[in-house]
């Protein structure tokens, strides 16, 4: 009688044991959005989100919370439980905590996978006398509080902040330039186009419209090679024999501590959806830059993020105390 007890104790153990690790996912995942609906981080995870529900036959429901920044979305993410139930779409957010916003910081996420990249460009009017970035940067550095310079959004985000370090890597004092504020790169171009400012700094697909109509003039896009609309926008390698890339990222992660099974699966599938034809053709049709970068990729990129973030806003005494 013993022996059957034991035994049915036994069975019991396994059973439970068994349903306690049981194929990842048994239920939705949910990915949070730190930013508001219909913008581009939203598109995009909701490209990633269809076909992830396809590949894993299980929900994966998009929740937009874009309070603060993308600081309320970010924390979301970093202090959900790490179950694989809870994952997100991150983009750059070193300044949050740089600027007092929150407590926010690579080693709080399991970072999954980069999917896009999109570089920031360096702008000015079309009848500006600055033809060339070169031109720009020497007419900047003799003076630097003369100019004004649109951050294409708030100011520290994605566009300024690569677009000053590469002033400071060309020797200009850039806590002197007047860097304005907008509501987003829309309003800043319109600006730059009214004689509010002398450049902007945002993307080139931003900017495309206003370049195509002649009223803007593109002089250099952060990036490691040319970007295939707009072939005739030089890199920063050429003009300043440097490599200097940066701008705007998207990548998958969840929270730290994420089961290993959990982060392969998910590296796997979106491996898969990034190189598929039907992602690639939303993502070029809506001119959003496709970059892959594997979990390990992508953590050493988050880490050098956040020291390049740190490094520019130092030298424009922003970080607060």
């Amino acid at each position: 009688m013993k022996k059957v007890w034991a035994a049915a104790v036994l069975a019991g153990a396994l059973a439970v044991a068994g349903a306690a690790q049981a194929a990842w996912p048994e239920r939705a995942v949910t990915i949070v959005v730190p930013a508001g609906a219909g913008g581009g981080t939203d598109a995009t995870a909701r490209m990633l989100a269809k076909q992830l529900q396809d590949i894993f036959g299980k929900p994966f429901n998009v929740v937009n919370n874009g309070e603060g920044g993308g600081v309320v979305g970010h924390t979301m993410i970093m202090t959900a439980r790490p179950d694989g139930y809870t994952i997100g779409t991150i983009f750059p957010f070193a300044q949050m905590k740089l600027m007092g916003q929150g407590d926010i910081s690579a080693d709080k996420f399991t970072p999954i996978a980069q999917y896009n990249f999109d570089p920031a460009g360096f702008h000015t009017r079309a009848d500006s006398p600055y033809q060339t970035l070169e031109e720009a940067l020497a007419a900047i550095k003799a003076d630097p509080a003369r100019f004004k310079m649109s951050c294409g959004g708030g100011c520290a985000g994605s566009w300024d902040i690569p677009v000053t370090g590469m002033m400071l890597e060309a020797g200009i004092d850039a806590q002197k330039l007047v860097r304005i504020p907008s509501r987003g790169a829309a309003a800043g171009l319109q600006e730059l186009v009214a004689g509010g400012v002398d450049f902007i700094a945002c993307s080139l697909p931003e900017a495309g419209p206003l370049v195509e109509a002649g009223k803007v003039r593109p002089l250099v896009v952060l990036s490691e090679a040319r970007i295939g609309a707009f072939p005739n926008v030089p890199t920063v390698k050429e003009k300043m024999g440097k490599t200097f890339e940066g701008g705007a990222f998207r990548g998958i992660a969840g929270p730290a501590g994420l089961p290993e099974e959990v982060v392969s699966k998910l590296e796997t599938a979106l491996k898969q959806i990034v190189e598929s034809e039907e992602f690639r053709a939303q993502m070029n049709a809506r001119g959003f830059g496709i970059r892959w970068r594997d979990r390990a990729e992508f953590a050493a990129f988050l880490r050098q993020h956040e020291a390049d973030t740190k490094r520019i806003m130092t030298a424009l005494g922003m970080i607060k105390g």
